[in-house]
């Protein structure tokens, strides 16, 4: 019983999270922003959205490798050791698209030092 209340706390902790996290995380640059683009100021200004946006969804990672943590703890029921590979899944999947986001940000960051030129 004990076990069940402490991984039900942690998911909802997580979720709230989470949650808490989209809300107020930044909002990637629309396709719109992103080809009127032109100065230096305009790259940097959409490097520093992806960037943001990584950070959200390492912030999320790591919620998720905490309860894949707290899921796969030894002598875990069947559906616990299920969860865990869900929750292990998704904060591999987040951490790649964090990589992704950071990536787009540094193409910008080059894009914004080239129209400084």
């Amino acid at each position: 019983m004990n076990r069940t209340v402490k991984m039900l706390s942690a998911g909802l902790g997580v979720i709230g999270f989470v949650l808490a996290t989209m809300s107020v995380s930044a909002a990637v640059p629309d396709p719109t922003m992103i080809a009127a683009a032109s100065s230096a100021a305009d790259h940097e200004a959409i490097a520093k959205a992806y960037d943001a946006e990584a950070s959200s969804l390492e912030k999320m990672a790591a919620a998720h490798e905490n309860l894949a943590r707290t899921y796969g703890q030894a002598g875990g029921k069947p559906w616990e050791r299920a969860q865990a590979k869900h929750c292990e899944t998704i904060a591999s999947e987040l951490t790649a698209a964090a990589r992704q986001e950071r990536s787009l940000a540094a193409e910008h960051r080059k894009m914004a030092k080239m129209a400084g030129k």
